[in-house]
């Protein structure tokens, strides 16, 4: 059964990809580059969806919300908007694709997400 895709506020419940998701501490690396991963402690999964924007008030909308993939696009009014595709290859490991426009200028970001543990833990 196909379910029409809504406009929402960004505070919107968990997609189904990302129900297996926890917060915590997750290193985000570009994949291909050089750069060491970034850590980053997570409190809220909702904001891999948003690594851009963050601060930015916005209202999204679900292109696609499988238990595997899920697709939002936030717009932010004055701020721009993004459009991101997280795969959940394992409830520990994600692909992030985010395109947009923030300020003006276009970009797109490739990560790989790997979570370490809960945050202030030391990674094993």
């Amino acid at each position: 059964m196909a379910t029409a895709a809504v406009a929402q506020p960004a505070a919107a419940p968990t997609l189904r990809a990302m129900q297996a998701v926890a917060p915590g501490q997750w290193a985000l690396r570009n994949p291909g580059s050089p750069e060491a991963a970034r850590d980053s402690c997570v409190s809220d999964i909702a904001v891999l969806f948003r690594l851009r924007l963050r601060a930015a008030q916005c209202s999204r909308f679900v292109i696609e919300d499988t238990p595997r993939i899920a697709t939002v696009h936030y717009t932010c009014p004055g701020s721009g908007h993004v459009r991101t595709t997280i795969h959940v290859d394992t409830p520990r490991a994600l692909r992030i694709e985010s395109e947009g426009i923030v300020d003006g200028m276009p970009f797109a970001d490739a990560y790989v997400a790997r979570r370490l543990g809960n945050c202030g833990a030391r990674p094993r």
